[in-house]
């Protein structure tokens, strides 16, 4: 199954995301408590980045928590955006791209959320995203969260995460059925990181 999601075409995706989000408004409850738990003590100033944001549930999950920092929503689906920003959230940006594609140079980011959608990048882009992600982040306590609950299905996708990551640089948590806030620790460092 996650190689269907994956290696679909983006255009696939968006027709499929598009006709999903067509009758889904925004429902905050929806979105997971541990990783609205996991973001929601970050500081007022802090900006998240939510690649697979679908319709920002995540974003207002957080506000309801008080969270009141700067959030960047990104989804393949023009119609989920479309929905997001109606809202109408003066600190929240709102992006149609796939993941991968996303330029995320320039950008200074204190927390990225992949919210049950690292498995729709190929598996073979996803060393090189983690690599651009973590040159973003802004602090030494920024972190990637990315949140495989069905850690079964997606095993590829765990196991190679278990292999990207060193302890010395900026953590990569995963948040799953069998270890919840699991912090992966790895052999090899990417050298395109800078601290």
């Amino acid at each position: 199954m996650s190689r269907l999601r994956s290696y679909a075409p983006s255009f696939v995706k968006k027709l499929f995301w598009d006709r999903k989000h067509r009758t889904r408004p925004i429902h905050a409850e929806s979105c997971p408590a541990d990783v609205v738990e996991a973001l929601s003590n970050m500081g007022p100033d802090t900006v998240i980045l939510d690649l697979g944001c679908g319709a920002g549930n995540l974003r207002a999950a957080l506000r309801l928590r008080g969270w009141r920092g700067h959030y960047i929503g990104v989804d393949v689906s023009a119609t989920a955006i479309e929905t997001a920003r109606s809202a109408g959230d003066e600190s929240a940006e709102w992006y149609v791209s796939p993941i991968e594609d996303f330029p995320l140079s320039g950008r200074s980011i204190d927390a990225i959320c992949f919210c049950e959608s690292i498995y729709y990048v190929r598996p073979g882009a996803v060393p090189d995203l983690l690599c651009r992600c973590c040159s973003t982040l802004a602090q030494s306590d920024s972190r990637i969260l990315v949140r495989i609950w069905h850690t079964d299905r997606h095993l590829e996708y765990v196991e190679m995460l278990s292999r990207l990551t060193e302890t010395d640089q900026p953590p990569l948590y995963a948040v799953g059925r069998q270890v919840p806030y699991q912090s992966f620790c790895c052999r090899e460092p990417c050298p395109r990181i800078t601290k």
